[in-house]
């Protein structure tokens, strides 16, 4: 079974090239897989055709393998001409019943082979889109006008086909079509899943929701949150000495975990900028106990970081947090992300810069905030860039 799998992902890398999109790589996938079962579901069918004094029926059928052949070298040959032999290859199953319906006399005669040519519009709709797919419809259409009309211009070489054969060719081609159409179902909701987590991953939920829904520009106003910074203190001269590997691994193991608790405490996650960590908490929902929540947040992350070690390292944080207004959303249209603006997250973040290692300040605002649940120590005036000196705390623990 290993090796079957692996002979069948070797099959279907052909005609990859390195610029190819995850798009257009689905749909050449799939095309070569269709190719190959066509081709390995035709061989059976030729005995069987010579048996019946089909002859020429079956020679038309070694012609459609040795284009099929044909087609997959070239497409590894030449990836960047997938249309142009998608197209011609396709044209080869489509003139065979073309042949076949004139060498049995018309279109019920020779069992309604025509209606194979729905797969060919099929195929041509899922690998090369829209436009050639109605090109290819349009010559079906034509291909079931030449069925009725051909009788009149040729005689028939063989008997005409039984009933049962235009069920079956009826059946076939409905079943296929189901089952295509099936997968792409399938397909399409893992993919829209994919996306969707992805887009989750990276804004609230409820902001989500929003931009699907309209186009505007999302802007609120929250009169009051709390907003956490953490940073790692003399991580500059730490990562001079670290591999870039090494300081990607100590960087995700950190925030990681971060985002674990976050997420347990049913916070928002607002961006990381190089070793700093953002988080707030009453948007994009408010929430009354969003500074207490807060707090629970730096207690644990406090403490985790003092037990454990990352990538093999010992580091440290300086945590600051402040509470109050602010206006949080969406600006830009390529690469956005949900941001937070206001005095608040200045403070906020001027809390961490000017903070004592391995210690958690927060302001008098979030102080007032907290202070009957969890411990605080006063640290006094302190002066803090660009507001003068501020009343500033250590929160010490619940």
């Amino acid at each position: 079974m290993a090796t079957l799998r692996r002979l069948a992902d070797r099959l279907l890398t052909v005609g990859a090239y390195p610029e190819e999109s995850e798009t257009q790589r689905a749909r050449r996938r799939i095309m070569v897989a269709a190719m190959s079962v066509a081709t390995l579901l035709t061989i059976p069918t030729l005995s069987a055709d010579f048996g019946a004094g089909y002859t020429w029926v079956a020679l038309g059928n070694v012609g459609v393998i040795a284009v099929t052949v044909v087609a997959l070298i070239a497409l590894h040959r030449k990836p960047g001409s997938f249309a142009v032999i998608i197209n011609l290859f396709l044209l080869a199953p489509f003139l065979h019943q073309l042949f076949e319906t004139a060498l049995f006399g018309g279109l019920l005669e020779s069992g309604l082979v025509v209606m194979f040519g729905l797969i060919i519009v099929l195929a041509a709709l899922i690998t090369l889109g829209n436009r050639a797919a109605s090109w290819w419809f349009a010559a079906f259409v034509a291909s079931v006008v030449y069925a009725i009309v051909v009788p009149t211009w040729i005689d028939p070489l063989y008997a005409p086909q039984s009933a049962a054969d235009a069920a079956f060719n009826l059946v076939a081609t409905a079943l296929v079509t189901f089952v295509v159409m099936l997968y792409f179902v399938r397909q399409r909701d893992r993919f829209q899943k994919r996306s969707d987590d992805l887009l989750h991953n990276i804004l609230p939920d409820e902001i989500v929701t929003r931009l699907k829904a309209t186009d505007s520009r999302i802007a609120d106003s929250f009169e009051s949150v709390s907003v956490l910074f953490a940073d790692v203190v003399d991580f500059t001269p730490m990562s001079e000495g670290m591999s870039p590997t090494e300081l990607v691994t100590l960087l995700d193991g950190v925030f990681r975990t971060f985002d674990g608790f976050v997420e347990e405490l049913g916070l928002e996650k607002i961006k990381t900028v190089g070793d700093a960590y953002m988080v707030a908490a009453g948007v994009p929902r408010a929430r009354p106990d969003h500074a207490e929540a807060m707090a629970e947040l730096a207690l644990r992350i406090r403490d985790h970081v003092a037990a454990h070690d990352f990538a093999g390292r010992r580091i440290r944080l300086r945590i600051g947090i402040n509470s109050g207004p602010v206006v949080a959303g969406i600006i830009g249209t390529r690469k956005f992300a949900y941001d937070l603006w206001g005095d608040v997250v200045n403070t906020a973040s001027r809390m961490e810069s000017e903070g004592i290692p391995e210690c958690i300040q927060v302001t008098a605002p979030t102080y007032e905030l907290i202070k009957d649940r969890f411990v605080c120590e006063p640290r006094g005036p302190i002066p803090v860039k660009g507001k003068g000196e501020m009343d500033a705390y250590i929160l010490v623990s619940r």
